[in-house]
């Protein structure tokens, strides 16, 4: 018990010296999110279990109550305190879009390099956009596989559905590197257009690396299917 009470400590301190999260890995994240929820035990085991059975920080936040609890020292309340954050962060970040003009390079561009700051693997994610051209919400399609289709086209038909959403922009970043259009991303931004069979307007595939961020319109990647 002294000696968890002593790596928390020490996990705090390491906080208040450096409010960043991207000097903490995923399970330390996870780690320090349970502190309140467990009390006494652990939470070392229980943060590393719960990324080996979900994948990463944001699946296991998407994840519900029940899924949650199949997990050694995952109890109810540690599973709803662990719902709730991942609902509070959505809440967040849907209200973070709003002022999010999608012809407007500068501004997308500093929303989306803030909105990938600190990730350690690449993601995919789709943006929802409105009649006035503003991002209403965000989905994560894939984590670690963007440059083919690992998730289920019907999963995102039905994102831009509840969204009524009337253009989508798909974003990907490049956490080790800088922003490069390849082949491979031209290759799947096809796929995902010829899959969604006209229902929403692709306005474009935006790429976030170290250096800045890349539009693949502008770059002429739509060239090959437009």
């Amino acid at each position: 018990m002294v000696e968890n009470s002593g790596h928390r400590e020490r996990m705090r301190q390491r906080f208040r010296n450096n409010t960043d999260l991207s000097n903490f890995t995923e399970q330390e994240v996870l780690e320090m999110l349970l502190f309140n929820v467990i009390p006494r035990a652990d939470t070392r085991e229980t943060a590393h279990d719960l990324l080996n059975k979900f994948g990463n920080l944001h699946t296991v936040l998407s994840a519900d109550i029940d899924s949650l609890c199949q997990v050694k020292g995952v109890g109810i309340k540690c599973a709803e305190h662990l719902v709730f954050l991942g609902q509070v962060f959505r809440r967040a970040e849907k209200e973070s879009l709003i002022t999010v003009q999608a012809d407007d390079f500068e501004s997308l561009s500093r929303y989306l390099t803030n909105f990938f700051k600190g990730d350690t693997t690449e993601r995919l994610c789709a943006f929802s956009i409105n009649k006035s051209g503003k991002l209403t919400a965000c989905t994560v399609l894939s984590v670690g596989i963007t440059n083919q289709i690992a998730f289920d086209i019907e999963d995102l038909k039905k994102f831009l559905h509840q969204n009524s959403a009337e253009m989508l922009l798909l974003a990907h970043n490049c956490p080790d590197g800088s922003a490069d259009l390849t082949e491979e991303d031209i290759l799947l931004t096809r796929k995902i257009r010829n899959l969604l069979e006209d229902e929403v307007y692709l306005l474009d595939h935006v790429i976030v690396g170290a250096d800045g961020m890349i539009s693949m319109r502008s770059m002429g990647g739509f060239r090959a299917f437009e």
